[in-house]
């Protein structure tokens, strides 16, 4: 550490120690967020089943990010718009990129307006780290051309997705009569994207 004098103030220079990130290295800030998108994706792929055991998913979902719904909405959005005719590509990728965004705020916002007490961008974080099961389906789509197998398969991922948010979003807060209604557009959404992987 180095002590330096101006103006009369002791200046004292330190490298970085684990508790101030303005002076950590930019590859150990980008490790950090690696590691806490792989900790959410985990959680995705394996969400408990018993509510007693999911004390330590839950701490980590509530702490919400952005990066890896936009990581999964890009894979997805390029995934799909690679299978569909040259001429419509960007038209695919450009929809399928401002769907997911805008079906995420309509489908939060009717959260909070059900009388969800979850905070807007962490239900957005939720339902975008259960997108994750749909990569695989959409890049299933580029390589196997026949939809009676792609429909199962499909159909088993959409399942996992759904399983995924409305398992994380349990604690979202809504009143015991209005889950149904809560949970219905969460359906739709992740249903007319895995309808989306089949038919490409």
């Amino acid at each position: 550490m180095n002590t330096n004098t101006l103006a009369g103030d002791q200046i004292q220079d330190r490298r970085f120690s684990g508790g101030d990130t303005l002076n950590e290295p930019v590859l150990e800030t980008l490790m950090r967020d690696v590691r806490a998108v792989g900790r959410r994706v985990k959680q995705v792929l394996y969400p408990k089943v018993d509510a007693n055991v999911d004390v330590e998913s839950g701490q980590i979902i509530r702490e919400w990010d952005l990066w890896g719904p936009l990581v999964f909405c890009l894979f997805l959005s390029l995934a799909l718009s690679i299978s569909a005719p040259a001429q419509q590509t960007s038209l695919v990728f450009s929809g399928v990129f401002a769907f997911v965004w805008i079906a995420e705020a309509f489908v939060t916002l009717n959260i909070k307006l059900l009388g969800g007490s979850i905070s807007f961008f962490h239900a957005i974080c939720i339902l975008g780290y259960a997108l994750f099961p749909l990569v695989p389906g959409a890049i299933l789509s580029l390589a196997v051309k026949s939809m009676i197998i792609r429909f199962p398969i499909d159909v088993a991922l959409v399942a996992w997705s759904l399983f995924a948010s409305m398992r994380t979003l349990k604690g979202a807060g809504v009143r015991e009569g209005r889950v149904v209604l809560a949970m219905y557009p969460v359906w739709l959404f992740y249903g007319w994207l895995g309808w989306l992987c089949v038919i490409t």
